[in-house]
């Protein structure tokens, strides 16, 4: 079943980073909580990637392994943070440590 948007769905993602913030940021309503999200997926190693094919959008979360790009969860929705949510819960399990850096696996090197 999917989840609409909405608190139940912005907890659940605030669960999977480990935030322990009530109320949960509003990532699947809000655009500007969905574009944080993002640029901390992104700190963490991740890849986002969109297609719209209204009225619907898809988001892709990946990985680079070895040099490959390796798809790890999707996302639809209506919206674009509402894609983005879903792809998140769809994370498989363990993959964020509580501080929502990856667990193993397409860490970035560090800088020099």
């Amino acid at each position: 079943m999917l989840q609409e948007a909405g608190p139940g769905l912005d907890r659940e993602v605030s669960r999977r980073l480990g935030e322990d913030r009530t109320p949960a940021a509003g990532y699947s309503t809000d655009p500007a909580a969905a574009d944080r999200l993002i640029s901390r997926l992104e700190e963490s190693a991740f890849f986002v990637t969109w297609i719209q094919a209204k009225p619907f959008w898809y988001c892709t979360l990946a990985i680079s392994v070895s040099g490959v790009r390796e798809r790890i969860a999707t996302g639809a929705g209506a919206t674009r943070p509402l894609a983005l949510c879903r792809a998140v819960v769809n994370l498989p399990d363990g993959r964020l440590l509580p501080d929502g850096r990856l667990l193993s696996g397409g860490r970035k090197p560090a800088s020099k």
